[in-house]
């Protein structure tokens, strides 16, 4: 089968990149191919299987940071050249003295590279860099004129490949429609690409779009938006424990709402994902499937005021929640007095009403 031939299928089953990468390879005189997508970072990445200790160590080791070539070459290859080589933008010295050059690459047996710009998709740039070994001369003007020749086809299955995971993310979102739930997609880039109509429907003093891009209106709220966002879009592999799970947006009437963030991590598929974050967007009032540590946000409970409260909606009285958990009555009532404040309730039928609307009953 033809390399070009072989992208195209994969455009369609991405389980046969790792094949399309390694038929490309033995066609254009490498030792080892990479797809990658970056945006300010790398994103995800393919390899054929002659590079997966390579890659594996690159970033294992934090050398995305101290990479020279995707630093110099990309904006090189989008705004210059369509296939950039190390000539063009390390010179003889900086070869003998940058650490990717003189640590790295001969730890993992490889020498030169040359890259190229396939798309772009989501604001993240799809990136195929091919590889050979130390031993090898660099690639030569023919063997670039050969890659040359099958970049038009390889660029179309890129840009195919984008197109079908879109769809699938789109598809997603407009799926959660069915399960009461508001859904927003958002690019590499953080800006809004879809949202479901019931996401649409919540939109307003507390929730915008703003050139693309969600924002409230409350600064101390925005910036936690933000975060949130950022979060979404942010590679797992430099995901914190710290990074923001959920922000609730607060309403001039009714219960606030939870904003909810979680990547769209795709395995090899992520390389092709111009959707990267998905935001759920909850309303306590209609959701009945939110969770007690949902509520725990939503209200600002404290764990004690946590644990009262999921006692109370199993039915146990101020006596079985002070025995069960070896505290005093006392302490049960000081609790139930915060959590009405926290609720707007004022007696324990009117919480667990409150409760129940939107949590089942474990």
């Amino acid at each position: 089968m033809p390399a070009t031939e072989a992208f195209y299928e994969a455009a369609i089953l991405p389980e046969l990149w790792g094949r399309a990468l390694n038929l490309a390879c033995s066609v254009w005189g490498a030792d080892g191919g990479v797809l990658s997508s970056y945006v300010d970072r790398l994103g995800g990445y393919i390899p054929s299987e002659s590079v997966e200790e390579f890659c594996a160590r690159f970033l294992e080791g934090g050398w995305e940071a101290r990479d020279v070539r995707s630093r110099r070459g990309i904006p090189l290859a989008r705004k210059e050249k369509d296939i950039v080589t190390d000539a063009d933008f390390v010179t003889s010295d900086e070869r003998r003295h940058l650490p990717l050059y003189t640590d790295f690459l001969p730890s993992v047996g490889f020498g030169s590279f040359a890259g190229t710009i396939l798309a772009e998709a989501g604001g993240a740039k799809i990136v195929l860099s091919l590889h050979r070994k130390a031993h090898r001369e660099p690639f030569s003007s023919d063997d670039l004129a050969r890659i040359r020749h099958d970049l038009t086809h390889v660029r179309r299955a890129a840009r195919l490949a984008s197109k079908v995971r879109m769809s699938y993310a789109e598809g997603l979102v407009d799926s959660l429609e069915r399960f009461t739930c508001g859904a927003i997609l958002v690019d590499w880039l953080g800006r809004v690409i879809r949202l479901n109509g019931r996401a649409e429907a919540a939109l307003g003093d507390h929730l915008q779009i703003v050139a693309s891009r969600l924002r409230s209106p409350q600064r101390e709220t925005n910036k936690a938006l933000q975060d949130l966002v950022d979060a979404s879009i942010r590679p797992l592999t430099s995901q914190q424990d710290s990074c923001p799970g959920s922000v609730l947006l607060q309403r001039s009437e009714g219960l606030p709402l939870l904003l909810q963030a979680y990547p769209i991590a795709l395995s090899v598929c992520d390389v092709f994902q111009g959707a990267r974050g998905l935001l759920l967007i909850g309303d306590p009032g209609e959701d009945r499937s939110l969770s007690l540590n949902a509520l725990q946000e939503i209200f600002r409970l404290t764990p004690a005021e946590l644990r009262v409260s999921s006692a109370l909606l199993k039915g146990f009285d101020t006596r079985q929640i002070a025995e069960d958990h070896r505290i005093g009555a006392e302490t049960v009532r000081y609790h139930l007095k915060s959590i009405f404040a926290k609720t707007g309730t004022s007696h324990q039928a009117q919480l667990v009403s409150l409760l129940s609307r939107f949590v089942e009953r474990g």
